[in-house]
């Protein structure tokens, strides 16, 4: 239930974030929304994301959040965040990346 809960709580927040779609998991504790929608912008420096990998270590850089790239498990344009942490972890982390989102040029 405590899972159930958390999984909710960042599915509600992820929908706050324009442009990204995300499927609701059936099991783990993973979220692998769809960012494809953010790729080949630039950051406020002019480096073009290029790929998930390129904007997970973005969203590192600029917010400390940790996110794995979907480049890993053969689904480009996907990141894959964690809910085995607290609500206010993830709502905290959810704010943070949607921030640092807004920041980018399209």
């Amino acid at each position: 239930q405590k899972f159930q809960k958390r999984r909710d709580l960042i599915i509600k927040e992820l929908a706050k974030i324009k442009n990204i779609t995300c499927e609701i998991p059936k099991g783990a504790f993973y979220v692998f929304p769809n960012f494809s929608n953010y790729l080949n912008l630039k950051d406020s420096k002019g480096n073009i994301i290029k790929t998930a990998s390129d904007l997970s270590l973005h969203i590192l850089n600029t917010t400390g959040v940790v996110t794995v790239s979907g480049d890993s498990f053969g689904a480009p344009g996907h990141i894959r965040l964690s809910y085995a942490v607290s609500e206010e972890t993830i709502l905290d982390a959810v704010l943070l990346i949607n921030q640092t989102l807004k920041k980018l040029n399209f």
